[in-house]
């Protein structure tokens, strides 16, 4: 579904410079149920990062996701990324390769 795909590429944002602070924690929190977390933690951790960005590529490609879907999570994963105060250069990287990513 289109939730646990938003999800997944939080938690994978959340998780690409191998920590997830306290506050990253509490923004996909509020967002989603604690077993829609749990299930996508756990599909993250047996996921490499050759894996997960294929699953991301894939969902978008297969569901068609607009210019504007993809501005929206953009916008997320950069509040994701700017809900702890740092932005450092880990995230930005990963932000920067996404962005290129949704180019459709």
């Amino acid at each position: 579904s289109y939730n646990e795909f938003k999800a997944y590429i939080l938690i994978f944002a959340a998780e690409s410079n191998q920590v997830i602070t306290k506050e990253e924690k509490e923004f996909i929190e509020a967002q989603f149920d604690a077993l829609i977390i749990k299930t996508i933690q756990k599909e993250i951790n047996r996921d490499n990062d050759f894996q997960r960005i294929q699953k991301i590529m894939a969902y978008i490609e297969q569901n068609n996701l607009s210019k504007p879907d993809l501005d929206e999570l953009l916008k997320e994963i950069n509040t994701v990324y700017q809900s702890d105060g740092k932005f450092d250069s880990v995230e930005q990287g990963i932000f920067q390769f996404l962005e290129k990513l949704f180019k459709v």
